[in-house]
């Protein structure tokens, strides 16, 4: 249970820094970059080598690293962007909700244990994943209201590309094609999304259309340490013999009571009645595919 407390702390401080990025005028997608090289770094200091080795292109991981690559920088992009334009709460409530993808999964290709309490929690998700996003066209104004329904695509992707992350990790664990415990795997896949970044971001630099700032980089590097962090506790959770649908479970309505908590009191976050309504509905349904009411 502490790898799964220090993931959901990680994951917290995870949503806080994005909020910050646009108090300081950061860039969010060269600090994301710079996220990716920081996790290699550290990932560097805790294995005592450079976790990059062409030796790993013959692991049996090695093509699920480069796949993660992929998908990890773009997650992370839309999950900057849900921030902006919907805010913490939302976004982190979009990804945990990806239990949608990852306990079925884990159930039906793994035969994990399943119930009633499951059967009712992904119902009432689906209800949360539509309470939540629901916009209030005089919150903000009619025209905020506007704007954000023509972006409710950006928080559905990260969504989804937050559960094809954890299905995928829940995968290679199972089969035991990673060592749960060697963080030489996740430091691959933050590799890929690093040089990935780079390019796009060098592309940018040369073009004119990004601006190079150091800020960025330090911003970079802030948001890095708790990722890796994240993604280590998580996996080590998986590796200590808990079912992966009980660890996502469990370890998202945590990161969803505490980012609430934090976004409203810290960040002053303003939320309708029907996204109150839509978390509250979040938090029961997760506890309900957790076990946690009807254990």
């Amino acid at each position: 249970m502490l790898y799964l407390l220090l993931t959901v702390i990680c994951s917290v401080l995870l949503g806080f820094i994005f909020k910050l990025f646009s108090k300081f005028g950061i860039d969010s997608f060269q600090a994301i970059v710079f996220n990716y090289v920081t996790c290699v770094c550290c990932g560097a200091i805790h294995l005592g080598h450079s976790p990059l080795q062409t030796a790993n292109a013959d692991k049996p991981w090695f093509p699920y690293a480069l796949m993660l690559g992929f998908v990890f920088i773009s997650g992370f992009t839309t999950a900057a962007m849900t921030v902006k334009y919907f805010g913490v709460t939302i976004s982190q409530i979009m990804q945990k909700m990806s239990i949608l993808m990852t306990v079925p999964f884990a159930i039906l290709v793994y035969q994990e244990s399943s119930g009633f309490g499951k059967i009712m929690g992904f119902i009432l998700a689906v209800a949360a994943i539509i309470l939540v996003n629901w916009p209030s066209g005089t919150q903000n104004g009619d025209n905020h209201g506007l704007k954000v329904r023509s972006l409710i695509w950006i928080p559905l992707v990260t969504w989804f590309l937050s559960g094809i992350i954890e299905v995928t990790f829940v995968k290679v664990q199972k089969e035991g094609i990673i060592d749960s415990g060697d963080p030489t795997f996740i430091c691959n896949v933050f590799g890929t999304a690093a040089i990935i970044g780079l390019c796009v971001a060098t592309y940018g630099w040369i073009r004119g259309t990004r601006i190079f700032a150091w800020k960025n980089v330090v911003g970079g590097i802030i948001l890095g340490i708790p990722n890796y962090g994240s993604m280590l506790f998580m996996l080590l959770a998986l590796g200590n013999g808990l079912e992966g649908s009980f660890v996502f479970a469990v370890a998202n309505v945590g990161i969803i009571i505490a980012t609430t908590f934090g976004a409203v009191t810290l960040f002053k976050e303003k939320l309708s009645f029907i996204n109150w309504v839509g978390i509250a509905v979040a938090v029961l349904a997760i506890a309900l595919i957790s076990g946690v009411l009807l254990s």
